[in-house]
């Protein structure tokens, strides 16, 4: 259970924020290429999906995120609210978990869409702590790859998870 937690925290850290806008832009305008729904495949798995909307609030000023984890052995889901942070003049995001754990971070845009996701902290429910961090690839109109890494006591990062995901017309955002 606690690695399918893991790899759905590591699915919510964030939105991939697409093209050229830059934080103070707001993150409805970052995030423009992520409006509405995608749908998720994790990589070694058949039947373990991920669905996700994105869908402005409060006039553009957030941008919420909601996701389900399908077909694991326990259900998870989860929110997340972007924002600018006008002290950091960044994209941040808090995440809350089904099971009681959250985060907070940022999103930092790099060349051709990539976003990279600094290492951050994941809270349990339970008070553990996960060291991530994350980069998200638009590859296409209609797609874009999410690959995580969990940093191991030695201090190293390893890949944990990838999930491929494409847009779902036929999901319905959060309101």
């Amino acid at each position: 259970m606690k690695t399918m937690r893991m790899m759905a925290v590591v699915a919510a850290m964030g939105a991939a924020l697409g093209g050229t806008a830059v934080a103070g832009d707001g993150p409805q305008a970052a995030m423009h290429f992520y409006l509405g729904c995608w749908h998720g495949a994790f990589a070694g798995s058949a039947t373990v999906t991920d669905d996700r909307c994105f869908a402005p609030m409060l006039g553009g000023q957030y941008v919420r995120d909601t996701h389900e984890v399908r077909g694991a052995p326990e259900p998870y889901s989860g929110e997340t609210i972007y924002y600018t942070d006008a002290q950091a003049q960044r994209v941040a995001f808090t995440y809350y978990a089904s099971d009681g754990g959250m985060s907070r971070g940022f999103a930092d845009p790099g060349q051709d869409g990539l976003i990279m996701f600094p290492p951050g902290q994941y809270v349990g429910s339970d008070g553990s702590t996960l060291t991530m961090r994350a980069t998200w690839t638009p590859d296409g109109p209609n797609r874009y790859v999410a690959v995580a890494e969990i940093q191991l006591p030695n201090g190293q990062w390893q890949e944990h998870l990838r999930i491929v995901y494409t847009r779902a017309p036929e999901l319905t955002p959060p309101r």
